[in-house]
């Protein structure tokens, strides 16, 4: 017996977020497939294990449902046509209907775009070659690295389709030598020296500190730059284009902070906001940016992060 359910409804009756849901399917945690209609398919017997886990009785009764193995055995026994079962491919850009699937094809995302015919791009486009089983022509167009994750077009489709979602994984399917080099370049640098400009931290801490004494002696009494403050509320993390490029930048941050009496601090290492595994699909690289980012916040004991996008 199976049982068919709408990510929703499943949320609904287990009291969680439907993107907890996705990522119990996605993990394997929930065994059940994609179906027809926007809806998933389990064996009834997964759906009673996850009812008696989390001790809830099941709304759904086995009564309920069509044992789809005797209606065959009947069929056959009449004579009655075998139904022909049709070939599926499993998609490997995407595995959540709400990705592509749901789209009307009505082109809200691409009014929305701001970059929309730009070399041709549209986001509609995109979202239907996914549809299609385009990946490799997706895998080999510039689209998806020319878009600048606004989510405007997310925002603006009435079919909710998770635009920014699919953008991610086009970006990270295709091989990280064929990145566009700045982003890539960007991904490594941040990994090997913590920032993505490769600012190295001795000349990063006296560029602070520097910035700390001008702010004093444009009449900020007693200010000096808190680096590696153990115990400060806030640890504030910076895009490194600001001290390569616009350093007296950071300095409108740190008046609104003084001004304010708030505890903070910046990291001598890892300090940098822009986490570019995330714009460029590298699920791996972004998560030991940002575990670098939580480790920094234990060590000084911080309670709050402030990032710089």
């Amino acid at each position: 017996m199976m049982y068919e359910f709408r990510v929703s409804e499943m949320a609904e009756e287990f009291g969680v977020h439907r993107n907890t849901i996705r990522n119990w399917i996605n993990a394997g945690t929930l065994p059940a497939k994609e179906g027809p209609g926007r809806k998933y398919l389990m064996k009834f017997e997964d759906y009673q294990a996850l009812c008696e886990k989390f001790g809830r009785e099941p709304l759904i009764k086995p009564s309920s449902y069509v044992d789809l193995e005797k209606v065959q055995k009947y069929e056959e026994s009449k004579g009655m046509p075998v139904p022909m079962e049709l070939g599926y491919t499993e998609k490997t850009i995407y595995s959540d209907a709400e990705w592509a699937d749901t789209c009307m094809t009505c082109g809200t995302c691409a009014s929305a775009c701001p970059i929309a015919g730009v070399d041709g791009l549209d986001p509609r486009k995109i979202v239907r070659m996914a549809v299609l089983g385009m990946e490799d022509e997706l895998n080999e167009m510039n689209w998806p690295w020319k878009c600048t994750m606004c989510a405007k077009c997310e925002n603006a489709c009435p079919a909710n389709v998770q635009i920014m979602a699919l953008m991610r994984r086009l970006r990270g399917l295709r091989d990280r030598d064929l990145v566009p080099g700045p982003i890539h370049k960007g991904v490594v640098t941040c990994l090997e020296r913590g920032n993505n400009l490769g600012i190295p931290k001795d000349d990063f801490v006296f560029l602070c500190e520097e910035l700390g004494e001008e702010l004093e002696e444009e009449g900020l009494t007693g200010f000096k730059t808190p680096i590696d403050k153990v115990g400060a509320r806030v640890m504030v993390t910076v895009n490194s284009k600001e001290p390569f490029a616009e350093p007296d930048d950071m300095k409108y941050w740190w008046r609104i902070f003084h001004a304010a009496g708030e505890s903070w601090t910046i990291p001598s290492e890892n300090w940098e906001g822009v986490n570019w595994g995330l714009f460029s699909g590298d699920d791996e690289s972004m998560k030991t940016v940002v575990g670098r980012l939580v480790d920094n916040m234990r060590r000084l004991k911080c309670e709050v992060l402030l990032l710089p996008e």
